[in-house]
């Protein structure tokens, strides 16, 4: 076998292991890494080339990658200084994958251990004056920042934990650390999620001798408690998000969640210390207030645990229902926190009661005079492109979208309380099945004209303002995707009608409550339903809404010659024609571009978070479908995926819609009952299973799967 250079090689992992891989990638990167050679068939002329001493390392198919580390469980033998040296060091770094301790690891992890080969590197060894580990995150705050631990000479027992890092102020250290983050921070941005990078300075360069994922992240209690939830099912927190997605967003995110809790009196009374995700931003927070949204790892959240505070004055919360209603994992025992049913309680929260009623009639009048022309006429005014173009998206911004936005956030709230209402009184009831076949929805317009014979013009014209992934603001819509349009309109599925299915459901669920009850059902379902319509009409202006934001943004990008420099300005930044943040904002999207982000953030939460439940999530979609499976993580590739197949993907979202017409049922990594995928799956008629944690990893693609949208169940075809 013919020795593999750095220089040379680009095989993938699995041919050389996740560490060689791992340093093929720095050195083709343009990082400073020692020379080295993978798994050399003559020894004797290797070292020969790089010289004395030398390091053989480690190099297993299974280390150094995202989900496992599996550092410290294999050998690696430092300063050898003879040939039979080297040769005994091989040896022992290759029997090192039998080792107990790593079967165990691979148990532990869900790794099969008999797959994993061992390669190994010999490598010029660096006699440093400084070495140690560098964390391009902090992985026991959870912090995003660079955290050095470093000694004078060989690193090997930092690394095993029997010396102590030298301080911050140690001249070593503070010489060389400005250069040490310099370089971390450029490997995580190349590599794209966080980083574990092993260095050491000699002859007055700053070798990187590893880099891995970082696989564990823990957070601080005063971080406090933060989800994705809502936001991830296709939203801003599906990707990374740009900072002018965010910046919208958080526009209408801060004051509509807060202005909705303080009008149901939910928000009244609480006390700001008792938030600890306040404390240390944006100053001290007063009284009944809280920062209801922030980023982490370049990705939007919202303050789970102020809003859980607010809903737990509420008699009968359960903290788990709630969390489990939001897709959130629960990692406590029991229930969490729960609210006593009492008579105090039960009084105390009649101003809620009666608030919330009102909010429902308020919310109703105005999303029926919006959809029956007023969202027209609001917009009306800003179609034509004015000469003062930046001052007229600054009222754009401010006035139209702030209205539009504010509402479908509300409608979205109100839809979650009639859930909650429901099934607060019919907790035994087939929700799915008693959502479905709701009225007709604009966001299927388009599927419905390509059924009846609509041709790609015209599809551009009426629905210009859809597009692949609508809550990204730098997505062109379909008036600048041609090219999409006609993809999806090659054919549709066919057409299956979920009324007689809702309407039998219907009727079993109402002869199965008790005759008193009979009105309340019918009472709460009407408004549950028309809610859950309202939502996904509503999420059609908010399209069109983005469509016109995205208009003016890419003028004044042309105007001021801002180029894609745009979508990494903030609304007030580009107001304001300032640039200054854009280098840092590209680096942090670029930095987290690859990284998975955990769904929670918070002490109770951590990035290797999962509990393994197998192939189950929730029920979203009745019905039982039998097909291959295609595992699509992008809207593109869903857009290939053949009729009568089961759609394994991450997420879904309004341009995902025509996709989801042929195929024969979805299953989804996030996701819950009123999520877009949910809503869609029940008017199409197809069995959907959500919230299956991993399932683009762990369904393989082409393989004849069964999903069953009632038990949430996705398995296998036996024999295959």
């Amino acid at each position: 076998m013919r020795a593999l250079r750095e220089s040379e090689v680009r095989s993938p992992k699995s041919q050389v292991g996740g560490k060689a891989a791992g340093l093929i990638a720095l050195r083709d990167a343009g990082f400073n890494v020692p020379a080295f050679e993978v798994s050399p068939a003559d020894l004797s002329a290797t070292v020969a080339r790089l010289g004395f001493p030398v390091a053989v390392r480690s190099s297993a198919s299974v280390e150094d990658g995202r989900a496992a580390s599996f550092a410290g469980q294999f050998e690696s033998v430092l300063e050898l200084r003879s040939l039979d040296a080297v040769e005994e060091a091989v040896e022992r770094v290759r029997a090192s994958v039998y080792a107990p301790s790593v079967r165990q690891y691979c148990r532990k992890n869900g790794i099969d251990a008999d797959a994993a080969r061992m390669d190994v590197i010999v490598q010029r060894m660096i006699e440093p004056k400084l070495a140690g580990v560098a964390f391009s995150v902090n992985p026991v705050t959870g912090a995003e920042e660079v955290v050095i631990e470093a000694v004078d000479g060989l690193a090997d027992e930092l690394l095993q934990g029997r010396r102590a890092t030298l301080p911050r102020a140690h001249p070593l250290v503070e010489l060389w650390a400005p250069e040490i983050e310099r370089v971390v921070r450029a490997i995580h941005r190349h590599f794209g999620c966080p980083q574990d990078v092993e260095f050491a300075v000699g002859d007055g360069v700053l070798y990187v001798l590893q880099a891995r994922p970082i696989t564990r992240i823990a957070f601080e209690p005063s971080v406090g408690e933060w989800t994705n939830a809502d936001f991830r099912d296709g939203g801003v927190s599906s990707d990374v998000c740009t900072p002018l997605m965010w910046s919208l967003y958080d526009f209408i995110w801060e004051g509509a969640i807060k202005g909705f809790l303080r009008e149901i009196r939910l928000l009244e009374g609480l006390p700001s210390d008792a938030l600890p995700a306040n404390r240390g931003i944006h100053g001290t927070a007063k009284e009944g207030d809280f920062k209801a949204g922030r980023m982490f790892f370049g990705r939007p959240y919202w303050n789970l645990g102020a809003v859980k505070q607010c809903l737990a004055k509420l008699p009968g919360f359960v903290e788990r229902e709630f969390d489990l209603d939001l897709s959130v994992e629960p990692t406590y025992a029991g229930d969490g926190v729960t609210t006593p049913v009492t008579l105090v309680g039960l009084v105390r929260a009649i101003p809620t009661a009666l608030a919330v009623g009102r909010a429902w009639k308020t919310q109703d009048r105005f999303d029926r005079a919006f959809l029956a022309g007023g969202f027209d006429t609001l917009v009306a005014p800003y179609w034509p492109m004015p000469q003062d173009v930046v001052a007229t998206f600054r009222r754009l911004i401010t006035e139209a979208y702030r209205l539009a936005e504010t509402q479908y956030f509300r409608t979205i709230y109100c839809a979650s309380l009639a859930k909650l209402d429901f099934k607060d009184a019919f907790p035994d009831a087939d929700y799915a099945s008693l959502v479905a076949a709701l009225p007709p929805m604009r966001h299927l317009a388009p599927i419905r004209a390509i059924r009846e014979g609509a041709g790609v013009d015209e599809l551009v014209e009426r629905f210009y303002y859809h597009s692949r992934r609508e809550l990204d603001i730098r997505t062109p819509r379909w008036d600048e995707d041609r090219a999409f349009v006609e993809q999806i309109a090659r054919e549709s599925g066919e057409t299956r009608d979920p009324r007689p299915a809702y309407e039998r459901a219907r009727a079993e669920e109402r002869s199965r409550v008790g005759w008193w009850k009979r009105r309340a059902f019918d009472r709460k379902l009407d408004r549950l339903r028309h809610f859950v319509w309202l939502r996904e009409e509503m999420r059609d202006c908010s399209s069109r809404m983005y469509w016109l934001i995205r208009r003016y943004v890419l003028e004044i990008a042309d105007r001021l010659g801002l180029g894609d420099d745009v979508f990494f300005m903030t609304v007030d930044e580009i107001l304001r024609n300032d640039r200054t943040n854009v280098a840092r904002a590209r680096e942090t999207y670029e930095s987290y571009r690859n990284f998975k982000a955990p769904n929670e953030i918070g002490a109770r939460y951590g990035t290797s978070t999962r509990i393994d439940r197998g192939l189950r999530g929730i029920g979203a979609s009745r019905g039982i479908a039998h097909g291959t499976a295609r595992v699509a993580r992008t809207v593109e590739e869903a857009a290939g995926v053949e009729k009568g197949a089961v759609l394994v993907c991450p997420f879904t979202d309004p341009g995902w819609t025509p996709v989801l017409d042929r195929v024969a049922a979805v299953v989804t990594e996030t996701g819950g009952l009123l999520s877009h995928a949910a809503v869609i799956c029940r008017e199409y008629g197809i069995p959907a299973v959500l919230g299956v944690a991993g399932a683009t990893d762990r369904i393989p693609d082409g393989r004849p799967t069964i999903v069953d949208g009632g038990a949430g169940v996705v398995s296998f075809e036996r024999g295959l």
